[in-house]
């Protein structure tokens, strides 16, 4: 699913042309409402129909049976952004698809999304190998794994190795935890 987009946002860039021949450049983003746990099934059933659906996924630590693990989940969960032009194609058909709950309108139309809004999420949360975003010292981050999950903190230094050594006040007292770059956001 993200390959397909990210390689579909390639292709635009190179300028070899649109994933389907219908597709044409007056073509936007919407917002898909999703049933309850349809994710997968709307997702697999959009692209059967010619769509190109796009779900910004972030590694999030979660706790299963006792122990912590690493996954990614939905950025928006319960929504899927689909690209269509409404002239082209019937706009219709995607309330019907499986998994769909609906598509988000505003006066009896679909409201599309601000241009550019869906390419820069796609920089954003792409998993590219890139080295991760450097913090200042000083700087306020976000712990994304681990078992101090959520938790706010503060950046003393950083290694070559992109450790992070962070402080951190846990139960009334400032403490020292070196975590590496990728499990940190910016806060």
């Amino acid at each position: 699913m993200r390959r397909a987009f990210l390689g579909y946002l390639a292709q635009r860039k190179a300028g070899l042309g649109d994933l389907t021949e219908t597709r044409t450049s007056e073509a936007e983003w919407y917002l898909v409402q999703l049933k309850p746990n349809g994710l997968n099934r709307a997702v697999t059933n959009l692209e059967r129909q010619g769509f190109v659906p796009f779900v910004p996924r972030e590694r999030r630590s979660v706790r299963r049976a006792g122990k912590f693990v690493s996954v990614d989940a939905p950025v928006f969960p319960g929504y899927v952004f689909v690209e269509l032009n409404p002239e082209d194609r019937g706009w219709r058909v995607i309330n019907s698809t499986y998994g769909v709950a609906r598509i988000v309108s505003f006066g009896g139309r679909p409201a599309p999304l601000p241009k550019g809004l869906v390419e820069e999420m796609a920089k954003r949360y792409a998993l590219t190998g890139e080295a991760p975003p450097p913090f200042d010292v000083g700087e306020e981050v976000i712990l994304r794994e681990g078992p101090f999950v959520d938790f706010l903190a503060r950046v003393e230094a950083v290694d070559p190795q992109q450790r992070v050594h962070l402080l951190i006040d846990f139960m009334g007292r400032q403490s020292r935890i070196v975590v590496s770059a990728e499990k940190l956001s910016k806060g």
